[in-house]
């Protein structure tokens, strides 16, 4: 033994004797890779600028044209409705919907069997859905922005009532 051995947990000896010695021949002075302030940049590094800038990028691409600040709905029809007395909107901003908080008259659910919510565009299309429950006075749904129906809908999926709603805005993008 010269005592540059080691003995691992297993009882094996080992010898590190060249472990620590350094070769000066080894090192290249010119090799490119090598940097001690490693500026170089493999392809696949992104700076955190780079990343902000994409997130950015992409984000106001997604939402152009789809940000709504303040918004507000006005719904008509609502004073000769037997199944809604309200329809309000408490979100500082949409991004092309709105959660709206709409309320029942107090027969809407018991006595008209109202069962659930639709909503339809203004293209004719569904939009959002909801369940409602007997006794239920109030129920959260999204609506787009712009115009669109809002229909109460009893067991069979027959309409009970409808009302037209707008949610407007100040948009932005």
């Amino acid at each position: 033994m010269t005592g540059d051995e080691n003995t691992d947990v297993n009882g094996v000896v080992t010898d590190d004797s060249d472990t620590n010695d350094l070769d000066t021949n080894d090192l290249d002075t010119n090799d490119s890779d090598t940097n001690d302030l490693d500026t170089t940049r493999s392809p696949r590094h992104l700076s955190r600028r780079t990343v902000l800038t994409a997130t950015a990028g992409i984000g106001i691409t997604g939402l152009s044209g789809c940000l709504t600040l303040s918004p507000k709905v006005s719904v008509s029809g609502i004073g000769n409705s037997d199944v809604f007395r309200k329809v309000s909107v408490s979100e500082p901003w949409a991004s092309g919907r709105v959660v709206a908080s709409v309320s029942f008259t107090s027969t809407a659910t018991t006595n008209l069997g109202v069962r659930g919510l639709t909503v339809i565009g203004s293209s004719g299309t569904e939009f959002d859905t909801a369940a409602v429950q007997s006794g239920q006075s109030k129920k959260s749904i999204f609506l787009p922005i712009g115009k669109s129906t809002l229909s109460a809908v009893d067991f069979d999926g027959e309409t009970v009532d409808s009302v037209e709603v707008t949610v407007r805005g100040n948009k932005i993008l």
